[in-house]
């Protein structure tokens, strides 16, 4: 027997209320849990062809579809499925699920996504990373199956208050849309005592990351300190030329489960003038082997000189996890030892003067950034990487720092 929580019942009408449903959560709100099971249910109706997307999708089947698989055992239906590495199809019905990135490595995945033959249901996880509404208005134009109800589901952790989401369903409530707003506190019964006490934790000593984090409250750029939405929309260019550096810079997890910090992971460029440039942000949550082979591919893809990991965590097994990946570039470990404004500042500096360009748009990276205030809480995971890659490429005397 599954219990739902009561604020998810509107998702499981057999007759939607709306086109459009927001779901926004704090960490543990068991939302993309909720998510999961409602969309493996919707596949038991006929006709159903629903898109699941993330902004940029690497593998779904180590990213996503294994949460779907625990969903189908739990249920006890695992012979009524096919899984491959980018589908879900349930056999009795035909019905299935298709996993798809919007941005791939040739530059948004508009047309393809658009052209899929009788679209039912979007679903946009992690909806804080699509910065565009222009997508999301040319997707969602082309969900509109006939012979089933058509829905749009946004899933996000609220972000910052000047994204289009906010503005568009938030700011004014919209009658074609459902909203589910749920935090960890409605879904104790299915968490573990160590994740309550690390948000409790987290209220005594951080009471704003606390609201943000874990119930899911908007945030205001100026919550940060360094970076804003201006210097980086500045900064914003379609190509780099000349590069004369590559760098994989990587910040690791140690552990991959529901409760980790991902892996902060950015290739940096910089050219024969000196400029620095952010290439790609490939930042997840992966077990040590898979965030050492994503930055083994992209040091081979890039052609880059060198990878960068800071040690404090892993110490010599980040060395040693790297190689066992067959990597033969230059690996350099760097060590954090003083506070961490001492050691984002001279990066923001450069952003200021206009010596640092971001090639493409970089979602929830740059959300982290006007969001980091270096005097309060753990700075995010892919703004240590991106700092720990431009010091290594642009700031003199190999300064050590911090995060």
């Amino acid at each position: 027997m599954i219990n739902l929580l009561e604020d998810y019942k509107p998702l499981f009408y057999e007759e939607p209320e709306s086109r459009y449903y927001l779901i926004t959560g704090g960490r543990g709100s068991g939302k993309s849990w909720t998510l999961a099971l409602f969309l493996l249910n919707l596949t038991y109706q006929k006709g159903h062809v629903i898109l699941f997307t993330r902004y940029t999708l690497v593998s779904a089947f180590i990213s996503i579809i294994p949460e779907f698989l625990d969903k189908i055992e739990i249920m006890g239906k695992v012979n009524d499925f096919e899984v491959t590495q980018s589908e879900i199809i349930n056999k009795l019905t035909g019905s299935k699920i298709l996993f798809r990135g919007i941005k791939t490595s040739s530059g948004v995945n508009t047309a393809n996504l658009k052209s899929i033959a009788g679209l039912s249901t979007w679903v946009i996880d992690e909806a804080e990373e699509l910065t565009d509404p222009d997508v999301f208005d040319k997707v969602d134009l082309s969900i509109r199956a006939k012979d089933n109800p058509n829905r749009v589901i946004l899933v996000m952790n609220p972000a910052y208050k000047s994204h289009w989401i906010y503005n568009d369903f938030i700011k004014k409530k919209r009658t074609d849309t459902t909203y589910i707003h749920t935090t960890y506190l409605d879904n104790k019964e299915n968490l573990s005592d160590s994740f309550i006490q690390a948000a409790e934790k987290t209220k005594r000593e951080n009471r704003a990351r606390y609201e943000h984090l874990f119930l899911g409250t908007w945030l205001d750029d100026a919550d940060g300190m360094l970076w804003n939405r201006a210097i980086i929309g500045k900064a914003r260019i379609d190509e780099a030329l000349n590069l004369t550096r590559i760098v994989v810079a990587i910040d690791p997890a140690v552990t991959a489960n529901m409760n980790s910090d991902e892996t902060g992971l950015i290739v940096v460029g910089k050219d024969k003038e000196g400029f620095g440039y952010v290439l790609e942000d490939l930042s997840g949550k992966y077990s040590p082997n898979h965030w050492a082979k994503v930055a083994t591919d992209a040091a081979f893809r890039w052609n880059a000189d060198c990878i960068v990991a800071e040690k404090n965590q892993g110490g010599d097994m980040v060395e040693a996890v790297l190689k066992s990946q067959g990597t033969n570039f230059r690996i350099k470990l760097v060590t954090a030892t003083k506070g961490k404004y001492v050691r984002a500042e001279p990066v923001y500096s450069l952003y200021e003067q206009g010596q640092i360009y971001h090639v493409g748009s970089f979602p929830i990276l740059e959300s982290q950034m006007v969001t980091f205030n270096p005097d309060k809480g753990k700075s995010p995971d892919r703004v240590d990487a991106l700092v720990w890659g431009l010091t290594e490429l642009m700031v003199q005397n190999n300064f050590i720092f911090s995060i």
